[in-house]
Order: C-alpha cells, then structure tokens, then sequence
C-alpha cells in the first residue's frame, strides 16, 4: 500500500490539450485526484474545466484571486501543494502522451530517494535538457548539435527540429518501440530545467514555505535551478519513465499547422479537437512564398 496520495495538478489550460491529457489522466489508477489550477484566459475554458469537474469525481478545480493566465499567477498556486500525505505531479496541460502506470513509477522511484532530491521528472521528450539525454545516452539517433541547456536553439527553439522528434517518437509509439527512448537516471543542479513535469512531495513544500517557490520569481528557474543550489538537494530525471511534451510558444503553431497533435490523438484513437491558429507574421508569409516560388521554378515542365 502506498504511504501517500498522488495528486496531479495541470495549470489549465486550452481543451484542444486537455481532451487528450484527460485521456492518459483517466486511464491511470495510481493517480487519485487531477487537479485543474484555474489560470484560464479564455472564459470557455474556464467553462470546460469546470465542466470535467462535475462530471470526474478525481478531477478538481482550483482557484484563486486574480488569476491572469501568466506565470506570475502560476506561482500562486503552489501553496495549495501542502498536504504532507500527498505526492503531487505538476503536469503542462500540452503533455499528450503519458508511458502506462506513469505516476506510480515516478512515485515510487522518489520514494526510493526521498530527502535525497527536492524534484523529480520523467524523460520528457521534446524537453531540451531530456533532448541532450536523448542524443548522448539512448538508442535515438540525434545528428543536430544539441547543447544541454534549456533555451537551445534546436531543442527549444526550432520548430522544425520539434516535428522530427515528435514524428521519431509517434513511430515508436506505433511500432511499441518506446523502451528506445530510455535513459539511465541523472542528477539535474545549476541548471535551468524546463519543468513539463516535475514531482515532489507535499511535506517539502510545507517544510519551505515561500522558499519553494516565492511570488514574483520564474518558477521554472528558480525550482530547478536556484532552489536545488539553495537547499543543497539537486533534482532528478527518472530515465526508464518516459512522457511527451507538444510545444514549447517558439514552436507551437507551427506544430499544430504541421498536424502533430492530431497525430498523438488519432495515436490513442481519439477524434482531435480543433485549435485556433494564427495569422503567419507577414515575413515568414513572404519567406514561405518566396519558397514556394522557387520549388515551382525547379519544377521540370512535362
């Protein structure tokens, strides 16, 4: 019997993602309760997630005053992960795969660590430090010069180096090859990590108070960088647990332009939800024209 609840919180959150999220959420018995951080821009998505929660008894909706959609607000929440019987999983709401038995793997691999290490994470793809793990330490053959930092200009950067990993992984998703994405376990300090998904335990949070995560700080730098340097307790990435992270802003729309996502929801044999696409910016219209024009002059008359 395991000593704690596991508890998922997802700062909501865009249905075009949560539909899927909800999928993998739903299918995993070791998670008790999801809890949906309501930090929504959009009033129907306010109006969606609301509507989970009355018809999910584990789903729940968290408020609080002056939510704005930013990370500002974001950092507000984390007082509500306090609860020392609970192991909580901060989840992105564009996670859109989650490896079977998912949370009781993580769970059960920082129980083994406990008081060793302040964070865990699985191996994330399209995560640009678990990128640079990829490349150098797992059966994926990477040719990009990666980098191991979090804001790299292939892994975090480059959308069209996103679609080639995305479309690597959903093969191996297809063709159960997953266990190729693995990698051994690794300490993660004076590092900035991008936390797609990150675990802790609810008495370390207690234990800190604002330290774990003060109001005013980004809370991506400072948990997985300057907290860890602080406290003298470094995160970990969780190898053999393997998730997968849609977007990063600096390669979103062309992702979903490219049709990524309705590949990870036709992958677990669901119908996608449609998704607001941007205007192209004028000079990446005139770029693509520009192009376009000159495959078309290449192009052999019969």
């Amino acid at each position: 019997m395991k000593e704690h609840k596991i508890v998922v919180v997802t700062p909501a959150g865009r249905r075009h993602y949560l539909e899927l999220l909800k999928h993998y959420i739903l299918l995993d018995d070791g998670i008790d309760e999801w809890h949906l951080w309501d930090n929504c821009r959009n009033p129907k998505d306010r109006e969606y997630i609301e509507d989970l929660a009355k018809q999910e008894p584990k789903i729940k909706v968290v408020k609080i005053n002056g939510a704005d959609g930013t990370n500002k607000s974001v950092n507000r929440f984390y007082p509500f992960c306090t609860a020392e019987d609970t192991f909580f999983i901060k989840l992105d709401d564009d996670v859109v795969y989650l490896s079977p038995n998912f949370s009781t793997s993580v769970y059960e691999a920082a129980m083994k660590e406990k008081g060793r290490y302040i964070w865990w994470s699985p191996l994330v793809v399209n995560n640009a430090v678990c990128t640079w793990l990829l490349k150098y330490h797992s059966k994926i053959g990477i040719e990009e010069p990666i980098s191991c930092q979090a804001s790299d200009d292939f892994s975090w950067k480059s959308p069209s180096f996103a679609i080639k990993l995305h479309e690597i992984f959903l093969k191996a998703m297809g063709e159960k090859r997953v266990d190729e994405f693995k990698v051994p376990d690794f300490e993660v300090s004076l590092s900035r990590f991008s936390i797609n998904c990150l675990g802790y335990f609810g008495e370390d949070v207690r234990a800190l108070g604002e330290t774990f995560c003060p109001s005013g700080v980004d809370d991506e730098e400072w948990i997985s960088a300057v907290l860890p340097s602080r406290i003298g307790k470094p995160g970990r990435v969780i190898g053999s647990v393997v998730i997968s992270h849609f977007a990063f802003y600096t390669q979103e729309q062309d992702l979903l332009r490219a049709k990524v996502l309705e590949k990870y929801y036709n992958a677990a044999f669901l119908q996608p939800e449609p998704y607001p696409l941007k205007p192209l910016p004028i000079k990446r219209r005139i770029k693509d024209f520009a192009r376009k024009s000159r495959n078309l002059l290449r192009t052999p008359f019969a």
